[in-house]
């Protein structure tokens, strides 16, 4: 189904959900290995990462010990910790995806400016930003450092205070569904949905009002030239469209 055309004309900052759209993600995510370690569902254990460990930071050993007495496992504290650590040591050395520095830079070459926004175990933040982030983007927020997680309001209005950008305009792209594209949405801003496991063409899951990247590089074309030209250069984006 196709919407009427949405124009990004006024965007000004691009925002980016690092794991699954910049950074490769892991074949099992941290809280799948805990799930498995802890014999509860993956479903739950989103639920308990969401409810506390991705709202606050903390260390890989501390988290390890929380869940270990909360679900009264403490012979996993071990195995815990080095899920976890695993996690942090990933955090501090991503590996980007092939199509994310060339759309980054040619965004950063026209004027846009660029955060990644995350959903991300306090465990998990590295002290410092990553040279593969840190040269890339002005900034990088983490959920547990503001204390709310996509698709929550607040996670958005952060970037907003510290971007002093308006919701219109603010792009805001990643994988997910519920936490990328609707948390846009009733956020007030843009957003883009990178599906890079279906083909063009394969059925949606629902109509977005969003256009359905396969790649970063797509994304370039659907801006105007430079941010400062945004009310004279409207180039028109098709709601659902797969580029």
């Amino acid at each position: 189904m196709t919407g009427p055309p949405a124009r990004w004309t006024r965007v000004r900052g691009i925002c980016f959900d690092l794991g699954g759209t910049l950074v490769c993600a892991e074949p099992e995510p941290t809280t799948g290995l805990v799930a498995r370690l802890l014999g509860i569902s993956l479903e739950r254990a989103r639920l308990v990462m969401e409810d506390g460990p991705k709202r606050r930071r903390t260390t890989p050993e501390e988290l390890a010990g929380d869940l270990a007495t909360a679900f009264h496992r403490p012979a996993l504290l071990g195995p815990l910790v080095s899920v976890l650590d695993r996690a942090r040591q990933r955090a501090s050395a991503p590996e980007l995806f092939p199509d994310a520095v060339p759309a980054l830079v040619a965004l950063r070459q026209r004027g846009f400016a660029l955060y990644g926004l995350t959903n991300s175990l306090g465990s998990s933040v590295p002290e410092r930003p990553p040279p593969a982030l840190h040269d890339l983007l002005d900034d990088v927020f983490h959920s547990a450092d503001i204390g709310a997680v996509k698709p929550e309001r607040e996670a958005f209005a952060h970037v907003e205070r510290v971007s002093g950008l308006t919701p219109r305009e603010l792009l805001h792209v990643g994988d997910s569904l519920r936490a990328d594209v609707v948390g846009a949405a009733s956020a007030g801003w843009h957003g883009a949905w990178l599906d890079r496991q279906r083909p063009a063409g394969h059925p949606r899951p629902y109509p977005l009002d969003a256009p359905r990247l396969h790649r970063l590089t797509s994304l370039p074309r659907l801006l105007p030239a430079r941010p400062t030209e945004a009310l004279t250069r409207e180039p028109e984006v098709r709601d659902g469209a797969d580029l």
